[in-house]
């Protein structure tokens, strides 16, 4: 079985990749990238389609870049501004595409609970999690 390259900890990393990205921006271009972020040989585009995540903010900052390329004045003087706002502006859109289908999901499982009788009262929903112990040693339960 081949080794996995995108991983839950390699993924920011490609997305972070692709919010910085300046100029033209194709799927071989953008692959050699990640080859080297990600420090392998090679990356392919069926790899990286294999992700909606990517796929779908891979479209969306390429007609970014076209949009960002027509409107944005010719000034060197500003040039690192802008490039900074532009960079943090594609990571706040990704971030709010990320946070509404997280609001989407809640709001599925949410009208699931509902549908299938589910008592939200009883559930205890904001109880915190258990403590990590990493001693390895049991503690004794209180009470």
């Amino acid at each position: 079985m081949p080794k996995r390259i995108i991983t839950k900890t390699s993924l920011p990393k490609i997305l972070r990749e692709l919010d910085r990205w300046e100029g033209k921006l194709t799927w071989p271009l953008f692959c050699d990238r990640v080859a080297k972020v990600l420090d392998v040989p090679s990356v392919s585009r069926h790899t990286m389609y294999l992700y909606p995540a990517i796929k779908e903010r891979f479209e969306q900052r390429q007609k970014d870049l076209r949009e960002a390329k027509e409107a944005l004045p010719r000034d060197y003087t500003l040039e690192t501004a802008n490039r900074r706002i532009a960079d943090l502006e594609a990571q706040v859109k990704r971030l709010e595409e990320t946070n509404n289908l997280l609001l989407d999901q809640f709001r599925r499982w949410q009208y699931n609970a509902y549908a299938n009788n589910v008592r939200m009262d009883l559930l205890a929903w904001d109880k915190p999690l258990p403590e990590i112990n990493r001693s390895g040693r049991r503690e004794k339960r209180k009470g």
